[in-house]
């Protein structure tokens, strides 16, 4: 069994594994960046670390998504380093037993999926949900102590 936190994307359910969840936060300031795909926000601080933060509404095809002062972030972390997700509404931590393999290649986000009483849940694979170009910047050798190297 294995905890994950549900949330809301558009109108499907999505989890991730409590482990790769840093915090959930409500909306911040972003400090946007130049000539970036639409679905990159731009740069928050959490926790005295610079973060990338991503519009999963937007990288997932939801149209015209809103923005509120409690629109949900996710501070996620993966193998390459810490980045938030802006998503529609986060539900709870749900413990997961009934796991399938979706082997199809329809997505290359959800490797899984979850059989819960009332909703099927789309687990996410965190380590794929930034672009090469994001990972590139989040690389320890271009980002060390919020300082830029290029």
């Amino acid at each position: 069994m294995t905890n994950y936190l549900s949330f809301r994307v558009g109108h499907q359910w999505y989890g991730v594994e409590v482990a790769n969840v840093i915090e959930v936060l409500q909306m911040v300031a972003l400090d946007e960046m130049p000539k970036t795909r639409p679905d990159f926000l731009g740069l928050m601080t959490l926790r005295e670390e610079i973060i990338p933060v991503i519009d999963l509404r937007l990288r997932f095809g939801v149209a015209d998504p809103t923005f509120s002062l409690q629109t949900p972030i996710i501070a996620l972390k993966s193998a390459e380093g810490s980045f938030g997700v802006v998503i529609d509404d986060v539900d709870d931590v749900r413990d997961v037993t009934d796991i399938s393999k979706y082997n199809r290649h329809d997505s290359p986000f959800v490797e899984h999926v979850a059989r819960l009483s009332d909703r099927l849940l789309l687990l996410l694979e965190v380590d794929r949900l930034l672009t090469d170009e994001e990972l590139e910047h989040m690389s320890p050798s271009h980002v060390h102590n919020g300082v830029s190297h290029n």
